[in-house]
């Protein structure tokens, strides 16, 4: 059988012009962390003069057309768009055979039978070709059974790469270099990071790593990467498109990344070019730091999740006994002289310690974006060996209601080999004016409505606080 300029629907190809189309040029991407990023093209267009439609094909798929910046680095002043389309209707098989009704279309079956017509109509099922007015009507099922559909050119009006089509107006016309830019969405980056404790819990290494992920539709060669740490205000569209732990390197090296403040977030800049494959997650490291001092913090807070349901806070029922779990928290300052002392941008943090040299998994917390010279708290886990509870163990409530008294008792046993201190954390959540009239050990106040107690307990032994809160209204 004779097929001049037969097209594979498994593998389209498009033969064009290069200066038709452009040939691409230096590329970049800014990525933010809500899943947006600003891309940056370069490319050598052949220019209509003095008016005339170019092509750009080969842009994101998740492109926001009403972003698109165009400007032409050769005749800035003389180049310029008057209008823009976006064409998005990508070939795919049934949209390719939804253009070939009515046209000659040549099928091979898996059994290597060919069948020759005109296409009549088609459904997930089956095609219905019809080889002539006086040949056979054939129904050919399409599942399992169709080896090759043939066609002769793709149908007018069908691409296969998401393109933005120009009408260009230009005084000089020619090849020129231009630059586009656009937003495209379902694309973002977060950091990770990896602490590794050491034997006393006094000192870690951190080690922080960029994951990259990108499903715009596109990829990126060779391009120049930023990334943009802050929460940066966007309007919000009633209508959207369709559209294991790594060892740790502690010898001293130059950074990936340069920071800088920018506005009023960061940016970081990757020192290095690099190609960003579309569908792809890229990890590229961020910081590497060894010796940060740290400590070990316990808190008992039980009353730190309190919720009312309606009640309202001056129900008698709350805190009459309350078990809890003492919570170990992680804490470092994130300053030069604690060998740190840049932006950190927000992100997971797995907690690692050695054991007999396996680095094992203790827990894991997630940070804010946090400036230099801030402190890092994070929360490891629960403590094992330490228990709490707390008992109500008095409640006057005063006449005509003005006044509450309550009084607790909190007990905390250290089942450790070594000595604890836990802080006892109390929210007094019923009031803003209240007055602790007894305690039988010092308390600091941390704001409106909490207060905590530092107390240390020794291996095996219990310690006891007990206090008196008046709420006045």
């Amino acid at each position: 059988m004779k097929r001049a300029g037969k097209l594979f629907l498994a593998a389209l190809v498009i033969l064009a012009s290069s200066a038709l189309y452009g040939q691409e040029g230096d590329m970049a991407l800014t990525v933010y962390n809500d899943g947006n990023a600003i891309v940056r093209e370069t490319r050598t267009m052949l220019v209509p003069q003095p008016e005339g439609k170019v092509t750009f094909p080969d842009v994101a798929a998740t492109i926001d057309p009403t972003t698109v910046k165009f400007r032409s680095l050769s005749d800035p002043e003389g180049t310029f768009v008057i209008e823009q389309n976006y064409e998005y209707d990508l070939a795919s098989a049934d949209k390719i055979l939804e253009k070939y009704i009515d046209r000659e279309i040549a099928v091979t079956t898996q059994d290597g039978t060919n069948y020759e017509g005109t296409l009549v109509s088609f459904d997930r099922e089956q095609l219905v070709i019809s080889q002539g007015p006086a040949g056979p009507l054939r129904i050919i099922a399409r599942t399992d059974n169709i080896k090759n559909i043939l066609c002769r050119s793709l149908p007018e009006g069908l691409i296969t790469r998401p393109t933005l089509m120009w009408l260009l107006s230009s005084e000089t016309g020619g090849s020129q270099q231009v630059e586009v830019a656009y937003n495209a969405s379902n694309c973002s980056w977060r950091a990770d990071y990896t602490a590794l404790l050491n034997e006393t819990d006094t000192m870690l290494d951190l080690s922080g790593w960029v994951t990259l992920t990108n499903n715009t539709g596109k990829t990126y060669p060779d391009a120049r990467l930023k990334l943009i740490a802050g929460e940066v205000h966007r309007v919000e569209e009633e209508l959207r498109r369709a559209g294991a732990a790594r060892a740790m390197l502690m010898e001293a090296r130059a950074p990936a990344f340069e920071e800088k403040a920018f506005a009023e977030y960061h940016l970081y800049t990757l020192e290095r070019r690099t190609t960003i494959k579309d569908r792809q997650i890229k990890q590229i490291e961020l910081l590497n730091a060894a010796g940060i001092p740290c400590e070990k913090k316990y808190v008992y807070a039980p009353m730190s999740g309190l919720r009312y349901g309606g009640r309202g806070p001056m129900m008698d029922e709350y805190s009459v006994a309350e078990k809890g779990d003492v919570q170990v928290f992680i804490l470092f300052d994130n300053d030069e002289a604690s060998n740190l002392g840049m932006p950190l941008p927000a992100g997971r943090v797995r907690l690692f310690k050695m054991d007999e040299g396996d680095m094992e998994f203790v827990g894991e917390d997630s940070i804010e974006h946090t400036p230099k010279d801030e402190k890092v708290e994070l929360l490891m886990g629960k403590a094992f060996d330490i228990t709490a509870e707390r008992t109500r163990t008095n409640f006057v409530r005063g006449p005509g209601a003005r006044w509450m008294e309550e009084s607790f008792e909190i007990k905390i046993r250290n089942h450790k080999e070594e000595a604890v201190t836990v802080q006892c954390r109390e929210r007094l959540f019923r009031w803003i004016n209240w007055t602790i009239k007894a305690a039988n050990r010092d308390w600091e106040k941390l704001d409106a409505q909490t207060i905590e107690f530092p107390v240390t307990v020794e291996p095996d032994e219990e310690a006891i606080i007990t206090y008196t809160v008046k709420y006045e209204w």
